[in-house]
């Protein structure tokens, strides 16, 4: 009997290995790509980009969960659980005060774990929590925009940030436009980038710009943006009418609008003649017709 167990305890065991390693081979390999960025208003989010591998090629994961942690005395702490949506994306808001080791670094990780159809994936960014801001003065005739990049230091005393690189932008309708072709500007001493702004980009109809600097992917702050809006921007001139009477536009000129109509008006009321006659020749044929012979 105890011979018996054994070996139904055996083929158990090897039945339970053979299936767990059969489900592991069928998952599908992801990646994963995580980006820390502060905004503007100092708003910070967490961007998880997922893609799975898919006939040989690596495409976007949808609703796939994605875990986000911060560590914390080395230990992992849960901030969030998202899933991906149609681009492969699980985006999560951050808190500000986030707990920082002995450097000052703060560290988020994303994990793809336990899924059922993804096998397990993590990435992980470790930066420190730096301050990006923009002084514009709106009476400067030279258009300077000053871009200043601080750390805190263990007292909380803010430092410059020296030989980070700050391009310059400027929003549009669908995005952010380069300000000019040497857009890119690098802090000095003081953790200042100045950029001298371009007098040829237009503005609004009151002349208003939106100028942007960013810190992008650097190594060791993330994604940093700061936003300012100023009068700086060519005057966009107010169109009365977008779309004019004339002949090769989109509306055609009024004369040309009555003629056509009356042509046409005159050509069917022509049509609507002839059927009108026609119907009453055909109205006519029915009537009956009296063969008799009058008496005398």
């Amino acid at each position: 009997m105890k011979s018996i167990l054994k070996s139904t305890s055996l083929i158990i065991a090897i039945t339970f290995l053979f299936f767990s390693i059969s489900t592991a081979q069928s998952k599908i390999e992801v990646t994963i790509g995580l980006s820390y960025y502060k905004k503007a208003d100092r708003s910070k989010i967490a961007v998880a980009l997922i893609k799975k591998k898919e006939n040989g090629k690596f495409v976007f994961a949808k609703n796939a969960k994605v875990n986000f942690y911060v560590i914390h005395d080395k230990e992992e702490q849960l901030l969030k659980s998202e899933n991906t949506d149609n681009h492969g994306q699980a985006i999560i808001q951050v808190q500000n005060d986030l707990p920082l080791d002995d450097s000052l670094y703060f560290t988020i990780v994303a994990k793809i774990e336990n899924d059922p159809l993804y096998e397990d994936a993590q990435e992980q960014i470790h930066y420190k929590d730096a301050n990006l801001t923009l002084n514009i003065d709106p009476h400067d005739t030279a258009r300077l925009v000053t871009a200043i990049v601080t750390v805190k230091d263990k007292e909380g005393k803010e430092m410059p940030v020296i030989g980070a690189e700050v391009k310059f932008y400027v929003q549009r309708l669908f995005g952010f436009m380069p300000a000019s072709e040497e857009n890119t500007i690098t802090t000095d001493e003081k953790g200042e980038a100045t950029f001298v702004f371009p007098k040829n980009i237009s503005g609004d109809t009151a002349g208003f710009i939106t100028i942007a600097a960013r810190l992008e992917d650097n190594e060791n702050f993330g994604n940093l943006e700061n936003k300012a809006t100023q009068s700086w921007g060519t005057i966009l001139p107010i169109i009365k009418e977008p779309f004019p009477r004339a002949l090769f536009e989109p509306h055609a000129p009024w004369p040309l609008v009555v003629t056509v109509s009356t042509l046409f008006g005159g050509v069917w009321l022509i049509y609507f003649f002839i059927f009108f006659q026609l119907g009453k020749i055909k109205k006519e044929g029915q009537l009956p017709i009296n063969n008799s012979t009058p008496q005398t």
